[in-house]
C-alpha cells in the first residue's frame, strides 16, 4: 500500500510540473498556433470548393450522369410500337420498330434512358412542362416548336435526323365512292376521321371533313363497315394491322393516293435541351446513323418475322 501511495504521489509531482510547463508554453505561442490552425482550415475549405466547382462545371460528367425520360403512346401501333411491357428497355425485337431504334441508338451513344407510356396528348403536355425529356414519334410543325426542340440544320428542320418516314392512307369501304386527289375529297357524305391529337386530325379539321365525334381507329373502322363513315386516316401499316386483327380485310381497303407523307422525329423538351444540348445533338446524329444502317432490317423483322 505504501509503495503504491508513494508512486502515485511522485506521479502527481511530475504531472504538476508538466501542467505548469504547458500553460507557460501556450501563453507564449497561442497566437502562432491559432494562426496556423486557421491556415489549415482555410486550405481545406479551398480544396473542397475547388473540387465542388470542378464537378459542377464539368459538362461531360453532367451529361454522362443524365437519364433521358422518353414518352411514347400507350397504344399498340404495330409494327412501330407494340403492346409489350416496357419493364425491359434494353432488349430489341419486343417493343416495335421505332422503340427499337431508340433503344439501339441510346446504347450506341451510351445514353441512359427511361421509357414511359402515356396517352399521346399527355406525352406532349408533359414534354411542354418539362416532366418528360423527349417524346416519339412527332411530326414537325412550326407551332410545335413552342413545346419541343426538333433537330435543325441551318435553321431548318433536319430531314436526315428523322426517326422514320411514314405514309398515311385513307381507309374506306370497298364499295365507297370517296376519292382523294390534289388535296381535296370528292364523294364525301358522312365525314373522314383520324386519331385525336395527330397531325392528320388537324389536317382533316382544316378541310372540314371531321365527324361530330372523335373516333379511335377501331371505332372508325367499325363505322366504315357499317356504312356510317366515309373514311379513316391512319398510317398505312398501322391501319392494315388493325384491319387484320378485326378480320375486316374483305370489306375495307385504302385509296391509292397517300393522304400525306410525313417525317417522324424525337423532339426533346426545351428544359432538357438547355442543359444537355451537346448530348442531344450527338444522340440525334446517332439515331440517323442507326436508322440508315438497321432501320429496314428492324422493320422487316416485325412485318415478316
Amino acid at each position: 500500500m505504501d509503495q503504491i501511495v508513494i508512486k502515485y504521489h511522485n506521479d502527481s509531482q511530475h504531472l504538476t510540473s508538466f501542467v505548469s510547463f504547458w500553460f507557460s508554453f501556450m501563453s507564449k505561442h497561442t497566437s502562432h498556433l491559432f494562426a496556423l490552425l486557421l491556415s489549415i482550415i482555410s486550405l481545406g475549405s479551398m480544396e473542397r470548393a475547388n473540387a465542388d466547382s470542378s464537378i459542377t462545371q464539368d459538362p461531360l460528367m453532367k451529361s454522362e450522369q443524365a437519364i433521358m425520360r422518353i414518352c411514347y403512346e400507350d397504344k399498340n401501333n404495330f409494327p412501330f410500337i407494340t403492346k409489350e411491357s416496357i419493364s425491359d428497355s434494353k432488349t430489341l425485337g419486343l417493343h416495335g420498330t421505332l422503340t427499337d431504334l431508340i433503344i439501339a441508338s441510346a446504347h450506341t451513344s451510351n445514353l441512359s434512358i427511361q421509357l414511359v407510356r402515356l396517352p399521346w396528348k399527355r406525352c406532349i403536355q408533359h414534354l411542354a412542362q418539362g416532366k418528360i425529356d423527349a417524346i416519339f414519334a412527332a411530326i414537325w410543325t412550326q407551332e410545335r416548336e413552342t413545346w419541343g426542340v426538333f433537330p435543325k440544320l441551318n435553321g431548318s428542320i433536319n430531314l436526315d435526323q428523322r426517326l422514320w418516314r411514314a405514309r398515311y392512307r385513307v381507309f374506306i369501304h370497298k364499295h365507297s365512292n370517296l376519292k382523294w386527289s390534289n388535296g381535296q375529297f370528292s364523294g364525301l357524305k358522312l365525314g373522314v376521321a383520324a386519331p385525336l391529337g395527330y397531325i392528320a386530325h388537324d389536317k382533316l379539321s382544316k378541310l372540314g371533313t371531321l365527324p361530330a365525334n372523335n373516333l379511335t381507329p377501331n371505332e372508325g373502322f367499325t363505322l366504315l363497315v357499317r356504312g356510317r363513315l366515309d373514311g379513316y386516316v391512319i398510317e398505312k401499316y398501322i391501319g392494315q394491322n388493325i384491319i387484320n386483327q378485326l378480320k375486316l380485310t374483305d370489306e375495307l381497303t385504302t385509296l391509292k393516293e397517300d393522304f400525306m407523307h410525313v417525317n417522324l422525329y424525337m423532339p426533346v423538351s426545351h428544359q432538357w435541351y438547355q442543359q444537355h444540348s451537346e448530348l442531344t445533338l450527338k444522340f440525334w446524329q446517332t439515331l440517323a446513323e442507326v436508322r440508315e444502317e438497321q432501320g429496314d432490317t428492324i422493320f422487316n423483322s416485325y412485318i415478316d418475322p
